[in-house]
C-alpha cells in the first residue's frame, strides 16, 4: 500500500513558500510522503524549484512549482489561482519563503529594513489574505508561518530580520483568534534549521564575534518538517494561535 493511500494528508492540498530548498523542500517533501498534493512556490530559482517538483511526483503525489515573488500580490494571487484551478481546493498554507542579511544595526539601511518587512512580514500577510476566501468557503484550513528565535530572544547583527519574525508572531496570534469561526487554525513555528541562511549567519557572528564553529548547534529541516505535519493535519484541529520553538537540546 502506498504511502498516499495512508498518508495523514491523504487528498489535501498544500502551498508552501520559500519551496525550492532548505526548510521549504524539506516541508514540501515531508507533505508529498503523507499524500497531500503540494504547490512550491519561490520568487527565484527555477531549476530549483522544478526539480523539488520532480521530487514529489516521485512520491506519487501531485505537484506544481511555480515563481511567484510574495512582496509581489498579483503573483501571490496568480498563484493561488492555478493551484485552485489544478486541484479545486487549499488546505494548508505554509508562509516560509524568507531572507537574512546580517548587519550591525547602525549599518542596516532604510532600503533594507523595508525588504525585510515586505518579504518576512507582507509575504505572510499577501499569502495568508489570497488564500482566506477558499479556506472560508471549505470551512477548513491550516496556516503554518515561520518565525525564528531572534524575535523571542533578541540576537546580534539580525534587527530588522527579527522584528520582521516578531510581526510575524502578532499577526499569528491576531489571525488565529479572528479565523476561529471558520475552523481556520494558525500557527507559528519558531525552527533553527541547518539552512543557507544559518551559514551565513554562522559566518557573520563568526566576524564579529569571534564565535567558533559549530558553538551553535542547528536541527536539520527533515527532522523539523515532522511538525510542519502535525500541524498541517487533523492532530492540530484545536490548536491555533501558537508558537512553537524548534532547536538542539
Amino acid at each position: 500500500m502506498s504511502d498516499r493511500a495512508t498518508g495523514k494528508l491523504q487528498g489535501q492540498v498544500a502551498i508552501v513558500t520559500g519551496g525550492s530548498r532548505g526548510i521549504g523542500q524539506a516541508v514540501a517533501l515531508a507533505f508529498a510522503r503523507e499524500g497531500a498534493s503540494v504547490a512550491v512556490a519561490a520568487a527565484h530559482g527555477q531549476t530549483a524549484l522544478r526539480n523539488v517538483e520532480q521530487e514529489i511526483s516521485a512520491l506519487r503525489s501531485r505537484a506544481l512549482a511555480v515563481i511567484a515573488d510574495v512582496t509581489r500580490r498579483a503573483e501571490i494571487d496568480r498563484l493561488v489561482q492555478k493551484v485552485v484551478e489544478s486541484w479545486g481546493r487549499i488546505d494548508v498554507l505554509v508562509n516560509n519563503a524568507g531572507i537574512l542579511r546580517p548587519a550591525p544595526l547602525e549599518s542596516i539601511t532604510e532600503e533594507q529594513w523595508d525588504e525585510m518587512m515586505a518579504v518576512h512580514l507582507k509575504g505572510t500577510f499577501h499569502c495568508t489574505q489570497a488564500v482566506l476566501p477558499i479556506m472560508k468557503r471549505q470551512r477548513r484550513g491550516k496556516i503554518i508561518n515561520v518565525t525564528a528565535p531572534s524575535a523571542l530572544r533578541g540576537s546580534f547583527g539580525v534587527a530588522d530580520y527579527a522584528a520582521a519574525k516578531g510581526g510575524i508572531i502578532a499577526f499569528t496570534r491576531n489571525a488565529a483568534n479572528e479565523l476561529k469561526p471558520y475552523n481556520i487554525q494558525v500557527n507559528c513555528i519558531s525552527p533553527v534549521a541547518d539552512t543557507r541562511m544559518t551559514e551565513v549567519l554562522t559566518a557573520f557572528r563568526r566576524q564579529h564575534l569571534g564565535e567558533l564553529p559549530g558553538q551553535h548547534r542547528f536541527v536539520s529541516p527533515d527532522a523539523i518538517a515532522p511538525v510542519f505535519v502535525f500541524f498541517a493535519g487533523s492532530d492540530s484541529d484545536y490548536i491555533t494561535g501558537q508558537t512553537l520553538e524548534i532547536s538542539r537540546p
